[in-house]
């Protein structure tokens, strides 16, 4: 061989003795990231994108990513359970959305259909897990865990009333003694996340005496409490 290709192939090599190159097995080339150890509300839009989506072969996108997540401990093993209720068309029908119950390791325990707000957590439990109640058809819908599962169709439930425990709730907050005192514009306050406790009530007034300030009162009708915060209106 001709020592000036000898010289120029020895320089190439000890040039590039530094060089890094790219792993054409490595996840990132792929467009793939390692999954995160466990998942909760933060990253809940995995789980959508991964998961949700990647079963009906969708591509996601910010329209497609419309979605509510909240978060309880269901079966008492020390670890949230996510509840991903979606809210795209694609979705949701007339009837109410589909609704998915992931583990914190991101496996699918459960899919349901017809599903709206609110969603409430009871604290009775069946076969180790707790009882909630979804939105559907007009009605609350009681989802008991049986024979390994929640139920897949809310419609096919029994319904639930809690007009009476909110008439309670209602009471106790007019009976109350801020309220008594100068209180007005007494509302119901809609719960705004998932999974709420179905025996808690929020209330919203105003009082004379503080005009620029909101309360709310937080009523538990288990246990009887009464919690109030005031937060500063314009």
């Amino acid at each position: 061989m001709h020592p000036l290709y000898i010289f120029s192939a020895i320089s190439f090599i000890l040039s590039c003795a530094g060089c890094q190159y790219p792993n054409s097995n490595s996840l990132e080339e792929h467009g793939n990231k390692k999954s995160p150890t466990s998942y909760n509300e933060e990253n809940a839009t995995l789980l959508v994108k991964n998961v949700i989506l990647a079963r009906e072969k969708i591509e996601p996108n910010e329209k497609m990513l419309s979605f509510k997540v909240g978060s309880a401990d269901l079966n008492n093993d020390g670890h949230l359970e996510l509840l991903i209720l979606m809210q795209t068309p694609y979705f949701c029908g007339t009837g109410g959305c589909s609704t998915y119950l992931f583990d914190d390791s991101g496996s699918l325990l459960h899919t349901m259909t017809v599903t709206k707000e609110p969603i409430l957590l009871s604290r009775r439990e069946n076969e180790g897990w707790k009882t909630f109640y979804v939105w559907s058809a007009g009605k609350l819908r009681e989802m008991v865990f049986e024979n390994g599962s929640y139920p897949s169709n809310p419609l096919l439930e029994k319904g639930y009333n809690r007009n009476a425990e909110l008439k309670a709730a209602r009471y106790a907050v007019k009976t109350s003694e801020i309220y008594q005192q100068d209180g007005y514009e007494l509302e119901f306050v809609q719960p705004s996340e998932l999974l709420q406790d179905v025996h808690q009530y929020q209330f919203s007034f105003r009082h004379y005496g503080d005009p620029l300030s909101l309360y709310i009162m937080t009523v538990d009708m288990v246990t009887g409490s009464r919690q109030i915060e005031n937060r500063a209106t314009d």
